[in-house]
């Protein structure tokens, strides 16, 4: 039997939006307006969906 893979903890980093991108730019506006109101759950929707957007950039 092989051993389970090595599975990372996810980054408590909150995901850089990439420069010029303009949804990237409106995904980190949306979360700072979340975070500042106190909508953790927005906030972190948007951090979900800025890592999904960045791996198009990649």
């Amino acid at each position: 039997m092989s051993p389970a893979p090595l599975m990372g903890a996810p980054s408590l980093e909150p995901p850089k939006p990439v420069p010029g991108c303009v949804e990237c730019l409106r995904l980190a506006t949306a979360r700072l307006n979340a975070r500042t109101r106190g909508d953790f759950t927005t906030a972190t929707d948007c951090d979900i969906k800025i890592r999904k957007h960045g791996q198009g950039h990649q």
